[in-house]
């Protein structure tokens, strides 16, 4: 006995939504942080690629914020010069995915001037692994701002 088109079309529809339904599901447990975890990894340039810099912060005990942010030799700057600002605190949600953003301030003392955000951006995946971008954005200093790719282990 044959099956009506219909049924065919109906059992096809739930397999796929099934399928995807599990495939997100194994995504989302693979992409946990490690419950209050302090991650710790390298910072790699653009610009010079044999360089690297640390980077760390730590995942809340919860597995639901990060914080504590250390980027231990600073952040990248793509120009010459000085009188950047110090990068200040700030912490960020992680998504059910694994995925934050966390903008932190830069911040000129002297002067008593904000001077744009580091903005941090990161993807946590399995065994404790986790990477992502460091990005300066700089309010008045445009063609200084640059990107930075980065791994970390918690």
């Amino acid at each position: 006995m044959r099956a009506r088109p219909s049924a065919r079309i109906s059992t096809a529809v739930f397999l796929v939504a099934l399928v995807a339904l599990l495939g997100g599901a194994a995504a989302a447990l693979a992409a946990k942080p490690v419950k209050g975890a302090t991650y710790q990894g390298k910072l790699k340039l653009a610009h010079a690629s044999n360089v690297t810099y640390p980077i760390r912060f730590k995942v809340s005990t919860n597995g639901k914020r990060v914080s504590g942010f250390s980027l231990s030799h600073g952040y990248p700057v793509y120009c010459q010069g000085g009188g950047f600002g110090q990068q200040q605190t700030a912490s960020g949600t992680i998504s059910k995915t694994g995925k934050f953003t966390v903008k932190l301030p830069i911040y000129f003392a002297p002067a008593h001037q904000h001077q744009g955000f580091v903005i941090v951006t990161g993807t946590f995946a399995k065994h404790g692994r986790e990477s992502g971008t460091v990005m300066t954005d700089f309010t008045k200093s445009h063609e200084c701002n640059g990107k930075a790719t980065y791994t970390t282990t918690g």
